[in-house]
């Protein structure tokens, strides 16, 4: 099928010179994209007119955008976009523009309302351990360990661990510990003895010292790279950076369990997304090849070595197995661990009700049955402000 696919591909190519096909990028850094175009455009001829999008609102300018009937031939945005397929008139993927290697669970990241509408080109976008090795000998496997060695961490101004502490991302992972979830059969559950007790537990560790609540992303990156803090709970799109600035101090740990569970961090992705595609766009063959050829060896590798993430392409994949270091299949681990962040377009009112909720009960003196419950009374009112399907 892959030999197919490609000989399939290149004699497209051929009758794909001269055609041109634009495309709105979302993901930065970018230059591993830039030269997967620039190799696309050398063996087809043809060329892709990229634009960086990277907006702060980036939601609010591609729906603006999709209401004047501006939005280019392809989009490449997080995931969760495709929750908004209506709003933007998003085509789903035709079949055959798919290749086997792709594995379904990745393929879940673009898939929402029985219809895929993205293909994911890399998996990720996970949290994983980092530590440092001067100061850590083997990294933690648990909170109870972690909580244990704190002091000894803690010494001469250290910080024990950092994360982005009020980012609820980052609090996701908390929440699949105590076997808690966002979504059940496309509806907002968020005030659930689940929820309560990930809370509860969360808010210890701030009481108790553990983690400074007022360091964010870039702190916590700051602060880790500067050898002032042990641990670092971070994604995989810092480890291509911090591999250069820590060097061989570096070591990545799967996320420590707690109470013996596994924590079960979000994984997305970015994916081409393509809004009216129609088979009687001129450019229609240039949209499939390109979207066919991001998917294989020749891109995937560039998007592995250059942009340091995790190609969706099974078969490729299993060739960087084999050459992987340790921090390498600790990372690999970490996403066989993972659950993936839903699609559905009430996506953007979860985040939006946690925050609320979580911030008055950090801030504000809210009990934990409270804050939930005022999620969750959040949550509804957003969906029926919006109209949304549930």
């Amino acid at each position: 099928m892959r030999t197919w696919l490609l000989v399939l591909g290149f004699t497209c190519f051929a009758v794909l010179a001269d055609t041109k096909v634009s495309l709105w990028n979302a993901h930065n850094p970018s230059q591993y994209l830039d030269n997967a175009i620039a190799e696309f455009e050398k063996q087809s001829g043809a060329t892709v007119e990229k634009n960086n999008f990277l907006s702060e609102r980036l939601r609010e300018e591609v729906l603006n955008q999709a209401r004047t009937n501006t939005l280019p031939d392809i989009l490449y945005v997080p995931s969760d976009f495709v929750g908004m397929h209506d709003l933007i008139s998003l085509a789903p993927v035709p079949e055959d523009w798919i290749i086997p290697q792709l594995e379904q669970r990745v393929l879940g990241a673009g898939f929402t309302d029985g219809e895929q509408y993205g293909i994911p080109l890399f998996q990720g976008n996970h949290l994983v351990l980092y530590y440092n090795k001067d100061l850590v000998k083997q990294s933690v496997k648990s909170w109870a360990e972690l909580l244990e060695q704190q002091t000894l961490l803690s010494a001469d101004g250290r910080d024990a661990i950092v994360w982005n502490y009020r980012e609820m991302y980052w609090f996701i992972p908390f929440l699949t510990a105590y076997q808690g979830w966002l979504m059940e059969n496309g509806n907002i559950t968020l005030d659930t003895p689940e929820m309560q007790k990930a809370l509860s537990y969360y808010k210890q560790l701030k009481d108790i010292g553990l983690v400074d609540s007022s360091c964010n992303h870039d702190c916590s990156v700051e602060r880790f790279k500067n050898g002032d803090a042990a641990y670092m709970i971070n994604g995989d799109w810092i480890y291509k950076e911090l591999k250069q600035s820590v060097g061989d101090k570096l070591g990545v740990s799967v996320l420590p369990s707690i109470a013996g569970k596994p924590m079960l961090p979000m994984f997305s992705g970015y994916v081409l997304a393509f809004p009216r595609l129609s088979e009687t766009d001129t450019n229609y063959e240039q949209i499939k090849q390109f979207s066919l050829f991001m998917q294989q060896s020749t891109s995937q590798d560039i998007i592995y070595e250059q942009g340091g993430l995790i190609p969706a392409n099974l078969d490729v994949l299993e060739q960087k197995i084999n050459s992987d270091t340790e921090n390498d299949q600790q990372m690999l681990q970490q996403m066989a661990e993972t659950k993936a962040m839903p699609s559905d377009a009430e996506m953007t009112i979860v985040w939006l009700a946690m925050e609320r909720g979580f911030n008055r009960y950090i801030d504000h003196s809210y009990s934990v049955e409270q804050a939930t419950k005022f999620m969750q009374n959040v949550a509804d009112k957003e969906v029926r402000k919006r109209g949304s399907k549930k």
